[in-house]
């Protein structure tokens, strides 16, 4: 039964515009993590033969990254070093770390000329475990470490975007500097993500980043509201957002399956995944109803239904893992996912 709806999840979302590589990863890691392993091969076979559901990029440098996306498009390394593609992986990551643009002393999501010097919270799922299962585990953990010095309020929780590329002294009024300075739902869960995955193939995390974690986990735990999260964690007008929920809830389970967060995170993230079921998930198709929108850039937080999305492929995805790792027996610890040796 477990396979059955976790299989449908994943088939929903792959009936959706899959536009962005954030989508797509999503996607990929939870076919991985729930055993899908012919689904996801297909995905990375079509990806690598250029046919796949993400457009190329008129600016294609090899078959996964590309400008002006570098980050977005970066993501998929994990999923094929997880398929087994280590030479395909290898050729990605050359590319990336010779085309990576960092400002502020963190990577930018894109090198668009209408984002420059944008820091999204995005990126931290999109980078880091890339470049942990890579063997790059000082360059990941120092991106999660500066993506939650620059994002995070004095509580950590993570806003979504910040131009980093103007000094502060030089603003108008200093708020200008944030894109979108809301502690967006999201952007927590797409920060908690990328450190659950980069410290899964990481024998010594570093302290600082353990701290950071805590610190906005527990945060999010007492935001927690009958087992759901809005889209702006902090406001109790804004939209329930069941995208924001089931990513945030993914965090707290595989935390605690790794040893970093305590069992209330565990059960805080089961009553998170047994709320979008019981009130925004159709059983008989597999979809995730009431997600936020996306991809966007700034958070529009109204309950207007033209905000939400059905099978938006990022919830798709991580209902698809969160579900496998409460429901169906699955634990990150017996899959022994294990980081390349890094290219000399």
């Amino acid at each position: 039964m477990a396979e059955t709806i976790v299989r449908k999840m994943l088939e929903r979302g792959l009936q959706e515009p899959i536009d962005t590589g954030g989508k797509h990863a999503a996607m990929l890691n939870g076919m991985h993590l729930s055993g899908h392993t012919q689904m996801l091969k297909e995905q990375l076979e079509h990806t690598l033969a250029g046919t796949g559901n993400i457009p190329r990029s008129k600016n294609p440098l090899g078959r996964i990254v590309a400008h002006p996306n570098i980050s977005d498009s970066m993501s998929r390394i994990r999923p094929l070093v997880l398929a087994g593609y280590e030479g395909q992986a290898r050729e990605a990551l050359g590319i990336y770390l010779r085309e990576r643009v960092e400002v502020a002393g963190a990577p930018v999501f894109s090198t668009a000329p209408s984002t420059p010097g944008w820091i999204f919270a995005d990126t931290a799922y999109m980078v880091a475990p890339s470049l942990a299962i890579m063997g790059e585990s000082d360059r990941a953990v120092s991106d999660l470490v500066r993506h939650h010095e620059l994002l995070a309020t004095e509580t950590g929780l993570i806003r979504h975007v910040l131009n980093a590329a103007v000094p502060v002294e030089d603003s108008y009024c200093k708020v200008d500097l944030w894109i979108d300075g809301t502690a967006w739902g999201r952007a927590n869960g797409w920060w908690l993500a990328g450190v659950v995955d980069a410290l899964e193939v990481i024998d010594k995390p570093s302290e600082q980043l353990l701290a950071m974690f805590r610190q906005t986990c527990a945060s999010l735990l007492a935001l927690q509201e009958d087992g759901f999260w809005r889209a702006t964690v902090d406001d109790s007008y804004s939209l329930i957002d069941s995208s924001a929920t089931v990513m945030i809830s993914y965090g707290f389970v595989k935390g605690y399956q790794l040893g970093l967060l305590g069992q209330e995170f565990e059960e805080s993230g089961v009553k998170g995944l047994e709320y979008v079921l019981r009130h925004h998930f159709d059983l008989r198709t597999g979809t995730l109803r009431h997600q936020q929108k996306g991809p966007l850039i700034v958070n529009v937080a109204s309950p207007n239904p033209r905000y939400l999305a059905e099978a938006n492929p990022y919830g798709q995805g991580f209902i698809a893992s969160l579900y496998s790792l409460v429901a169906a027996d699955v634990n990150v610890r017996d899959m022994k996912v294990r980081a390349l040796a890094r290219a000399s």
